[in-house]
């Protein structure tokens, strides 16, 4: 049974050029896709997946700029954990980039709370 992470951000404008540059660089920064090639080729490691972000030509609500799902590696017991750790960090850089959107982060049926001091998600709640 595979677990993901979803993420959704709101707001009347669209994103503009800057946002998206600043986006892109991000999540080619937290790529894992290197880790899924050598776990492909050898087994070892986590069984990751790329973080999917959807159409944005094609939002599922009103006004969504920004949404996507990415499953989380569970091959391991400490691999889901590592997954969630690595995407909601991915996710708090790009919620500072779209700051002034309105966010909902979930894991299933788990929401994931912003931390407006460290300007992260806080597992605690």
């Amino acid at each position: 049974m595979s677990v993901s992470i979803y993420y959704t951000a709101q707001r009347k404008q669209k994103l503009n050029g800057d946002e998206q540059e600043a986006i892109n660089k991000l999540i080619v920064d937290y790529s894992v896709d290197q880790k899924i090639e050598k776990y492909i080729s050898t087994g070892e490691g986590y069984n990751w997946t790329s973080f999917y972000v959807y159409e944005p030509e094609n939002p599922t609500e009103e006004n969504v700029i920004f949404e996507g799902s990415t499953q989380l590696p569970d091959n391991s017991e400490e691999a889901m954990w590592e997954g969630v750790q690595h995407w909601s960090s991915l996710l708090s850089q790009i919620r500072c980039v779209i700051w002034d959107a309105e966010w909902h982060v979930h894991i299933d049926d788990h929401v994931l709370f912003w931390d407006d001091e460290y300007l992260e998600y806080d597992f605690s709640k």
